[in-house]
């Protein structure tokens, strides 16, 4: 596996890390494969490492290539930088999907909580929009006077205007362009108990595909919902709400379809042998 790290032209404060699949190695598959942009929620105060590397990394173990993008927070991120920040993230997949073998019109983000919001921004409001959605326990819309400190901070003044926050408001730019989108959270949550729902709503009323799975039990902030990303708090350690990855996964391969298959000679000795001039034992 080899790992990429880029950093925004503009923004030197957000970074984008890739976890590609090595394609030069004969597996018996197409060597194109399609991608999964992280986004970690975090406030937009900060990115959250649960909802980072482990889930990139869980995804890159399913044959998908794998990044996570860590956006600018807090003041850093007025004039809703991360929502340019991620575009030029799905642009930059593109720019590179040759070299990368990755499938340019499958590219996927997963976001989560405030992380959520940007996820489904980009594939909404960005310039170069995400082609599906994975949305866990999502804030849909930070437009509201209610969230008038998350607004301060991305819009990068006190004085915003209803106008101004109009940007903010995902869930409320959901139409009949959206991508598809895959939802998941509790019904414990307290922090964006009606996010998922809020979304599965809108998308409905604009007639857009979507799954949703709400899980009765869990808190906020469940990440994989294993030990791996519990931070020491068994509250965050749940085998039902760990299933949403693997649907996940099932999910957006019937969007975009299975991986092929060819089943061939794959033995990497038998190659260099043959390379080399070298003729094999003959069988017995």
């Amino acid at each position: 596996m080899k790992v990429v790290n880029y950093t925004h032209p503009n923004h030197p404060e957000a970074t984008l890390t890739g976890y590609l699949w090595d394609c030069k190695l004969s597996l018996g598959q197409e060597t194109n494969r399609p991608a999964v942009i992280v986004c970690p929620g975090g406030g937009y105060l900060y990115c959250s490492p649960r909802e980072a590397e482990p889930i990139a990394l869980a995804y890159a173990s399913r044959g998908f290539h794998a990044f996570v993008l860590d956006y600018s927070v807090g003041f850093d991120a007025a004039g809703f930088a991360p929502l340019d920040e991620i575009s030029w993230a799905i642009g930059l997949l593109r720019e590179h999907a040759e070299e990368w073998h990755l499938i340019p019109n499958q590219i996927a983000v997963c976001g989560f909580s405030a992380g959520g919001h940007l996820a489904l921004s980009s594939g909404i409001l960005a310039e170069n929009k995400a082609n599906a959605l994975i949305l866990g326990y999502p804030v849909g819309s930070l437009s509201g006077k209610e969230n008038a400190f998350f607004s301060d901070i991305l819009l990068g003044k006190k004085d915003a205007t209803d106008e101004d926050r109009d940007i903010l408001d995902a869930v409320g730019h959901i139409d009949k362009n959206a991508p598809p989108a895959f939802l998941f959270g509790t019904v414990e949550d307290r922090l964006t108990p009606y996010g998922a729902l809020g979304i599965a709503n809108a998308y409905t009323q604009a007639g857009v595909d979507y799954e949703l799975h709400l899980f009765q039990f869990g808190p906020h902030g469940l990440a994989l919902g294993t030990a791996e990303t519990a931070d020491g708090s068994s509250r965050c350690i749940d085998e039902r709400f760990a299933q949403w990855h693997d649907m996940s996964v099932s999910w957006l391969r019937k969007i975009f379809g299975e991986p092929v298959f060819v089943d061939k000679d794959n033995s990497q000795i038998a190659r260099i042998m043959k390379e080399m001039g070298i003729t094999p034992p003959a069988k017995d």
